[in-house]
């Protein structure tokens, strides 16, 4: 059986597969400062003591329009397609920001991941006609 759970310190390595498959490289994240992020709530699927989900949303606060959230790295395993928990993820997100009292939630996804557009649609989510900058440092 799948729940989803907090990220807890020591998860990193159970991750690193699933980052492969997002990023397409191997990335080990500081779990122990992600669970310290009162602003960054990051959740995993675990079934079997195999973590094979995550997702994350930052919360942050915008000048013209208070405390928003950001859903990221939304994520599961290859084997674990299709049953519904990328859904059931994303609904355990958009819940932690309502009771977060967050008013608007913005989200990113790689054109590839058509079936991941199709689900945040079904969700309610709408895209956005602008386009997204980035400066890497």
């Amino acid at each position: 059986m799948s729940k989803i759970r907090e990220l807890q310190i020591g998860d990193e390595k159970k991750l690193v597969g699933l980052f492969v498959t997002l990023t397409g490289k191997e990335i080990l994240i500081d779990s122990a400062s992600s669970v310290a992020d009162h602003d960054a709530v990051c959740l995993v699927i675990e079934e079997d003591d195999a973590l094979i989900g995550f997702g994350s949303l930052i919360i942050h606060k915008v000048p013209t329009k208070g405390e928003v959230a950001r859903i990221e790295d939304v994520i599961i395993g290859e084997n674990h397609q299709g049953k519904g928990l990328g859904k059931m993820l994303v609904l355990r997100l958009i819940e932690i920001a309502r009771e977060r009292k967050i008013s608007k939630i913005n989200l990113t996804s790689n054109p590839m991941r058509t079936a991941a557009h199709k689900l945040y649609e079904k969700l309610g989510f709408s895209k956005y006609d602008t386009d997204t900058f980035f400066l890497s440092l």
